[in-house]
């Protein structure tokens, strides 16, 4: 693969990255995860974010445009599943009580749950639809550049969302004070809830 086959995927990283780095649904609850249960506990999160991503956007490049496409209610549905999906995490994020430690029966979200919330979450269904066309228009150049980019989505991912967690983790100690947790814990629920709005618009 040549230099200049490899600078047509350049669009592609600096989108990928730019998308999964600000804040959206997963970034709020990577950092409300992180400052709740640290970045040990939190890992399993991160994983399911990072699988969840390669195999939507995987999905997106191969078979999700066609269908959508084809089959216009389908897009119907996911939005309905994300809607519910992310009112009922910031819901929940928002409800939590003070930072000096979760129950018992609180815990990180699962590797599973992270994974499958990937494909109700508005802003990733965004990014995956639009991240397929790049690479389909990259691809259709040169066909080594396809699986170059899904080779190059984990390691996008993981630098995008992982500072999240670790920032989260950061400011735990300032979190101690009620009012502070409060504010954090209504902020971030607020805003995973509110990213509904964006499937709507």
């Amino acid at each position: 693969m040549n230099s200049t086959g490899l600078e047509a995927l350049a669009p592609f990283v600096a989108v990928a990255y730019t998308m999964w780095a600000t804040p959206g649904p997963n970034n709020l609850m990577l950092a409300y995860s992180g400052a709740r249960f640290g970045v040990r506990r939190t890992l399993p999160h991160i994983l399911g974010v990072l699988t969840g991503t390669v195999l939507l956007n995987s999905a997106g490049i191969v078979v999700l445009a066609p269908i959508i496409e084809r089959w216009p209610a389908a897009l119907l549905m996911v939005k309905v599943v994300g809607t519910v999906w992310l009112l009922r995490i910031g819901v929940r994020m928002a409800r939590s009580t003070i930072a000096d430690g979760p129950r018992d029966e609180e815990q990180p979200m699962s590797f599973a749950s992270a994974a499958l919330f990937q494909f109700a979450n508005p802003k990733a269904i965004t990014a995956a639809s639009a991240l397929a066309s790049l690479v389909l228009a990259a691809a259709s150049e040169d066909r080594w550049l396809l699986p170059a980019a899904l080779l190059l989505i984990p390691a996008l991912c993981i630098l995008a969302n992982g500072p999240w967690a670790v920032a989260g983790h950061a400011i735990r100690r300032s979190l101690t004070v009620p009012w502070r947790w409060r504010l954090f814990t209504w902020g971030t629920g607020g805003l995973t809830a509110g990213c509904a709005i964006f499937l709507w618009i």
